[in-house]
Formats: C-alpha cells, sequence, structure tokens
C-alpha cells in the first residue's frame, strides 16, 4: 500500500502524451484564431455591422480548451492550453496584444472550472463550458477597454457568444471527438479517478455525427469562399488602389505624397482593442481622395482590408475630419481615425472605394 502511495506521488500530474496533445491543440487553435477573425468579419459584413455578429464565431476560440480538456481529462489542461494559444496568438501577431494571452487564459480557466465533476464533461457539460468560457471574453475585453458601449448592446454580444460556445465549444468538440475516436485515431481518456470508467469508448450517435460532418463542412465551406472571393494577398509594398467614383483611379503609395504628409496624435479606443495615445505620420483621406477627383455624388468612402474587413466613411466626414490619415504600418497601410470608435482604423488597407 505504501508502496503504491510512492508510486503515485513519483508521477508527473501530466503525461508525455498529456502535454504534446495540450501543446499540439494549442498551436492550432493559435494559428487558425486568425481565420475564425476572417470568418467573424464575413458575419459582420454581412449583418451590415463593424463588429458584434462576429461574436456568433467566438466559439471556435474555446473549442480548443473544451477539446484538450476532454482528451486529457485532468483539471488544468484547459487552462494550460489558454495560456499557450494565447501565446501563439501574441507571437504570430494578434492585434490585440498582449491581452490576448489574458483573456485565453480566463477562457481556459472556465473550462476546467466547469468542468471539475468530470474526468471526461458529458455533452451538457461540454456545452455549458463552452458557453460561459466563450462569453467571457466579451466581458473580459469590456473590462479592460470599456468605451461606453450601452449595456444592453454589451449584453446582446454576450448572448451571441455564450449561443456559439455552447455550439461550437461544446456539441462540435463531442462530435470531433466521437469521430476521431470511433476511427481509432484518438485512443479515450484513461483515468482511474474518472467516473465513466477507464478506457470506455463512447458510443457514436448517428445524429451528432451528421450534425458534426455538416458543421465541418459548412467551416471548410466558409474556408473556400473567403479565400476565393473576399481575401486579397497583401499588395509588395505600402500600396492601395483609389477607385468608385473618381476621375482619375489609381495606386497610392506613400512615397507619392511626401509634402502633404502630417502627423497626428490619437489613441484608439475601440470595443476589444485600446492603443495608447501615440504619434502616426500619413496623408490625410482628404488629400487622396482630392488627387482622384471624388464625384460630388459620391457619398461615401469605403475602406477595405486585405482580409476583407470593411469601414465606411462619409464623404462629408472625411472632408471635414483632415486628420484621419492613411498611415504607413511596416509593409501596409492603416487607417488612423483620431475621434472615430475603433473599428474604422483598419488596418492592412487594399483598397479604398468612393460610392
Amino acid at each position: 500500500m505504501l508502496a503504491r502511495l510512492a508510486e503515485r506521488r513519483r508521477r508527473y500530474y501530466f503525461s508525455t502524451r498529456d502535454l504534446v496533445l495540450i501543446a499540439a491543440v494549442s498551436a492550432a487553435g493559435g494559428v487558425l484564431s486568425t481565420y475564425v477573425g476572417y470568418l467573424g468579419n464575413l458575419l459582420n459584413s454581412a449583418f451590415g455591422v463593424p463588429f458584434g455578429a462576429g461574436q456568433f464565431m467566438a466559439g471556435l476560440h474555446v473549442f480548443w480548451f473544451v477539446l484538450a480538456r476532454a482528451i486529457v481529462g485532468r483539471t488544468g489542461a484547459g487552462a494550460l492550453a489558454g495560456v499557450l494559444k494565447g501565446l501563439v496568438e501574441l507571437f504570430t501577431g494578434s492585434t490585440h496584444g498582449l491581452p490576448i494571452v489574458l483573456v485565453s487564459a480566463v477562457e481556459g480557466v472556465l473550462v476546467d472550472l466547469l468542468s471539475l465533476p468530470f474526468a471526461r464533461p458529458p455533452v451538457t457539460a461540454m456545452c455549458l463550458a463552452g458557453a460561459v468560457s466563450s462569453a467571457s471574453n466579451v466581458l473580459v475585453f469590456q473590462t479592460m477597454y470599456f468605451s461606453g458601449v450601452s449595456w444592453g448592446y454589451v449584453g446582446l454580444m454576450v448572448l451571441f457568444a455564450a449561443i456559439s460556445g455552447a455550439v461550437f465549444g461544446g456539441y462540435f468538440t463531442a462530435g470531433v471527438l466521437g469521430v476521431v475516436e470511433t476511427a481509432g485515431l484518438l485512443r479515450p481518456t484513461d483515468r482511474s479517478d474518472a467516473g465513466s470508467g477507464p478506457g470506455r469508448r463512447p458510443r457514436p450517435r448517428v445524429g451528432r455525427l451528421a450534425v458534426t460532418l455538416i458543421m465541418a463542412a459548412a467551416l471548410v465551406g466558409g474556408a473556400v469562399y473567403y479565400y476565393t472571393q473576399v481575401f486579397e494577398p497583401l499588395r509588395d509594398g505600402p500600396k492601395c488602389s483609389i477607385e468608385g467614383k473618381v476621375a482619375r483611379a489609381y495606386e497610392y503609395t506613400p512615397a507619392g505624397f511626401g509634402d502633404e504628409a502630417v502627423t497626428v496624435c490619437a489613441e484608439l479606443v475601440g470595443q476589444v482593442t485600446y492603443v495608447p495615445e501615440a504619434d502616426y505620420s500619413g496623408v490625410p483621406l482628404a488629400v487622396i481622395l482630392e488627387r482622384a477627383g471624388a464625384d460630388p455624388s459620391a457619398t461615401s468612402v469605403r475602406i477595405i482590408a486585405s482580409d476583407g474587413y470593411e469601414a465606411i466613411f462619409s464623404v462629408r466626414d472625411i472632408k471635414e475630419h483632415t486628420d484621419v490619415i492613411l498611415s504607413r504600418d511596416q509593409e501596409t497601410l492603416r487607417v488612423v481615425a483620431p475621434g472615430f470608435e475603433g473599428a474604422f482604423w483598419v488596418r492592412m488597407v487594399s483598397r479604398i472605394r468612393v460610392e
């Protein structure tokens, strides 16, 4: 008996297999988080809003934490996956910066807390964990960057995120686990303290399998549509095209506007991003449109990023706010819009269309 207790004490909490699985799942989640953001942009465009609708995709971020927790079967797997995924996002260029690590860690911790009674959480527990974890990202970001948005709107985003978390972070996760385990690609959780029985392989359910395959096909279809119809490869160097209702369509480059460049001091205050006050140099959008000869009938200016994200200014706002500039951001261009909500600070600008 004493020898058995001593042997248990010598065991590591996570096995090498556990750590490898957590690392692999976290890395995949961190890399694919950019694609999830693109899907969110598509939804925002479909709903005609600059933000909010994309929360329907938020569950795909917590999918990885619920998956890691279910595969490993130990408390802490979700939190560790959250930290690692956040770090991967940070070092692959997340626009949120360091706070994304905190957001992911909180999501992972919540998955662990709501899965405490189980070695292998049942579907209902996965759905609850996914819903709460996904909704937390809205609350954490609002706590960090609250910018006067109505609580009613915040509540709506929380609801969208929770629904997405239950669907993608819970039900979809259970379906994916069923598929890979039935196919023999993954050994079921085997813990001596598991309440569901050691090594027991869950029975595949035809209905859940069908729904999982349909959801997977929809995600793949969305990826194909995005990369063939929406995504524009980054141009060689900081440049974008000026088009639409203009007398002279042309390709803008900062080098052609050296004398018109100005410096503005501004801070980015968005729904999920905050950048402290800093100096930015660039060319006013008013000057860029003047060079193109915007048609007098034009009423709006659509700023289009290479990833499909869009923001729309009125022509009047562009003419009146001469401090709204197009600034160089390494080898790309970005809009700096003092006094405008963060959603208007478009990065990786590819086209400016006058309408």
